[in-house]
């Protein structure tokens, strides 16, 4: 990958002794990827020391930028930690009041979003799995709305930040990005609710421009994300949406509230290979994904392995993927499941140890199976049509 010789040395945020640089740090490192961005390229290194980032770092329309710290386990990304709530008892619709619990780093003005049924999706035709508010004030247990509720909130629903940012996130026209020897964590810890970002508090998302209808109107292209520690996500260790022949390599993913590695909506001619992925949701999802290719990763401990799944309706998502060569180890479900309207995807030379459920799931005819070694599944080896 091709860079201007010109790079960025962030040993300038290093003001003081501190070792956990915050606002300050972030918005310089933000400065010099704009910089290099504006210059058509360039390297942005930084030095060891753990910077919190509570906006998340952005790449718009960015060409040949590398982003990579000095020291891979010394050289850490933080989340902010997550702005919560629960919700105590039923509160009914036109209520401008919720009484609420386990509150965190809510503040006026914060658009929430609410984890509970809300209006008619137009892509679905069924409710959305969340409703929007907005705080006008938070006083202990009492939280305060600017317009009451559309739709009512039940007793035990979580609230978060509705516009939560992710990590690092790259969009846009953007091609030829390589992110390389930084740790990436998610900043959840222990004591935190079970939150599910998906599109949101990821490691990496990348996205370029797509309609669930019309499919993409543009790619995100040439993304290279090598030898990260990626952790304590929320949502998704790496995502990608509408991107093209990109790659996720040598990285290792873990305790990850979602998928470790997602490639999703009409993402094509990209591949994850030689990761370490531990207890994270499901290891590796492609969700509407073509052309793509899943070799030799070591999954662990995890919800599923691998799934491959249909969303959108488009005629030849979901083909010619390939799975090769991986070790699916201790996964409480099924090792590999492969959803309906799929095809003409290869299942070849993987090593499948100890399934909670079934080995391999097939929902559609037309895949190929060979060479698969099967240890201690607890269901099935190979179950489908």
């Amino acid at each position: 990958m091709p860079f201007l010789s010109r790079s960025l040395l962030l040993l300038a945020l290093l003001l003081d002794s501190a070792s956990v640089l915050h606002a300050q740090s972030e918005a310089a490192i933000q400065q010099f990827i704009n910089e290099a961005t504006q210059a058509g390229g360039g390297s942005v290194v930084i030095p060891p020391g753990t910077y919190v980032i509570e906006k998340g770092l952005v790449l718009k329309d960015a060409k040949k930028i590398k982003l990579s710290g000095l020291d891979r386990e010394r050289t850490i990304l933080k989340l902010a930690p997550i702005a919560y709530a629960e919700a105590v008892s039923d509160t009914p619709a036109g209520a401008s009041e919720l009484p609420i619990r386990r509150s965190q780093n809510l503040r006026p003005g914060m658009q929430l979003r609410i984890e509970s049924s809300g209006d008619l999706d137009s892509f679905t035709k069924k409710p959305k799995p969340y409703h929007l508010a907005v705080a006008k004030s938070v006083t202990g247990d009492r939280l305060e709305l600017m317009a009451p509720l559309k739709h009512p909130v039940p007793a035990g629903t979580q609230l978060r930040h509705a516009d939560a940012p992710n990590l690092i996130e790259i969009r846009g026209s953007s091609e030829q990005i390589l992110i390389e020897n930084l740790t990436i964590d998610g900043g959840r810890t222990a004591t935190d609710p079970p939150v599910r970002g998906h599109a949101q508090l990821c490691g990496i998302f990348a996205a370029g421009k797509y309609d669930y209808e019309k499919g993409p109107a543009s790619l995100v292209k040439g993304v290279t994300i090598s030898r990260c520690i990626i952790q304590n996500c929320f949502g998704r260790g790496v995502t990608f949406y509408a991107v093209e022949a990109s790659t996720v390599e040598r990285c290792t993913i873990m305790d990850t509230n979602d998928e470790a590695i997602d490639f999703d909506h009409f993402t094509v001619r990209s591949i994850a290979r030689y990761n370490h992925i531990a207890r994270s949701l499901t290891g590796i999802e492609l969700n509407d994904a073509t052309d793509c290719q899943i070799s030799g990763n070591d999954i662990r401990s995890c919800g599923t392995g691998l799934n491959l799944w249909r969303w959108c309706r488009q005629p030849g998502l979901n083909e010619r993927n390939r799975i090769l060569d991986n070790l699916f180890a201790s996964t409480t479900g099924n090792a590999i499941q492969v959803g309906k309207d799929t095809g003409a995807n290869v299942i070849v030379d993987n090593h499948i140890d100890q399934a909670g459920k079934n080995g391999i799931v097939l929902n559609s005819v037309g895949q190929t199976l060979e060479n698969n070694r099967f240890e201690g599944v607890k269901l099935k080896e190979v179950t489908g049509p």
